[in-house]
């Protein structure tokens, strides 16, 4: 799926100083990435050019559709990190009143997460509409409401000191406790509770608008 530039320039104008997101936005989401690689545009991660955990079920009408999407099946940690990446590289090439040059203004930096991981998210879904032969109208991408934000856990932090150990003891090993991830109602609330670029997120998305359409089957010449 291939974005036009102009596209995302006016979707992000107002959250981005002026000419901080220069043309050349490009990052490759894919299972396979590498530090370097160049995005075309496609939210895919696997290698029949197809994103994995999403299910789409049918809303209200014939155009209307719910879409949730498992996070780390569709590999979007990786996808966010290339975004995020891409958006302060940019951004630093910009002179900001009071900081020294390739230096970001800290309250700036949620504006940057945030676009992150809305734009990937926005992505992600349009992709899992266009593969599940659903065509999304015109305005899906700004339509679609996102909720159900599901985000891993902080990591706890390991407490420092030494303790004694006992004679004769042995070590115990701790059992593995499944990871248990936090939902949020909405994604500014997962963006306060700590989501960084890098991880995975899940969500859900409702109100996603396109058509229905049927698979064109092209037939193979005939072998003279």
């Amino acid at each position: 799926m291939k974005k036009n530039i102009g596209q995302i320039l006016l979707a992000i104008i107002y959250l981005l100083p002026c000419g901080a997101f220069q043309a050349g936005f490009t990052a490759r989401h894919a299972s396979a990435l590498r530090e370097g690689d160049q995005w075309t545009g496609e939210v895919v991660n696997d290698e029949d050019g197809r994103i994995r955990g999403c299910i789409v079920t049918p809303g209200v009408s014939e155009t209307d559709f719910t879409i949730q999407i498992d996070g780390n099946e569709a590999d979007l940690g990786n996808f966010g990190s290339v975004v995020y990446r891409k958006i302060t590289s940019d951004a630093k090439r910009q002179q900001y009143q009071g900081f020294r040059p390739g230096t970001l203004p800290p309250h700036l930096l949620p504006t940057y997460k945030s676009f992150a991981m809305d734009e990937v998210a926005r992505e992600a879904i349009l992709e899992a509409m266009q593969q599940n032969n659903i065509r999304p109208f015109e305005s899906a991408r700004v339509d679609m409401l996102i909720e159900q934000v599901s985000i891993p856990p902080k990591p706890k932090k390991k407490k420092k000191g030494k303790k004694k150990k006992k004679a004769n003891a042995e070590p115990q090993a701790e059992p593995d406790a499944p990871i248990v991830w936090e939902t949020f109602d909405t994604m500014d609330e997962a963006l306060k509770a700590g989501w960084e670029p890098g991880q995975s997120f899940s969500f859900v998305a409702k109100n996603c608008k396109g058509q229905k359409v049927e698979p064109v089957q092209t037939e193979r010449p005939p072998v003279i």
